[in-house]
């Protein structure tokens, strides 16, 4: 099976003549050839995540089946994301944190 990456995604729709697709701000971001789509007269920036008003976001969820033992790799894995150097990698993949004070507006609303 072949995973749907957006380096996949972004591939296809550069090489292709008027193919619409839909991958991560910062994977498309600096694509040769590909154009961003404008809603409401803006388009999207990545410096400006969490405080611009382009309308359209996905926010990722963590999903678990209850709450993980506390000594548990997945509770780590979920407090590393939340917490410190997880965030720096969140953000250095062009994502938005929800938990921070912006993040927390933003993922709050969804």
């Amino acid at each position: 099976m072949e995973w749907i990456t957006a380096e996949n995604v972004i591939a296809v729709v550069t090489a292709l003549i008027g193919a619409l697709g839909y991958a991560e701000l910062g994977a498309g971001s600096t694509a040769k050839g590909l154009h961003g789509i404008a809603l409401d007269g803006r388009g999207p920036v990545l410096d400006e995540l969490g405080s611009s008003p382009y309308p359209y976001r996905e926010i990722e969820y963590a999903y678990t089946w209850g709450d993980p033992p506390t000594d548990s790799l997945t509770a780590s894995f979920l407090a590393h994301l939340a917490r410190g150097r997880g965030q720096d990698v969140v953000r250095a993949r062009g994502h938005l944190p929800c938990a921070t004070p912006k993040g927390l507006r933003i993922c709050g609303e969804g």
